[in-house]
């Protein structure tokens, strides 16, 4: 489970924070609107490669369908 808060948006770039299991320090996620990339700019405390590469793809889902909400939970229980 990831957990997300939107920080930061404009017309280039959109600035997720994402915190895995609703544990620890949050981590952030940049997606960049012209190249159409999502990164991780800072990697959430508890977070595996599992977590991130969810949170990354989620973070591409909502950009790229232009569906930005401002806090959302992500299971894939």
């Amino acid at each position: 489970m990831n957990i997300f808060k939107l920080k930061e948006y404009d017309q280039n770039h959109l600035l997720y924070l994402y915190q895995p299991e609703g544990r620890g320090k949050w981590g952030e996620i940049l997606y960049d609107f012209v190249n159409g990339v999502a990164q991780i700019v800072t990697r959430a405390d508890e977070s595996s490669s599992w977590h991130d590469r969810h949170a990354l793809s989620k973070v591409e889902e909502c950009a790229k369908a232009k569906s930005l909400p401002l806090s959302f939970t992500q299971a894939w229980y």
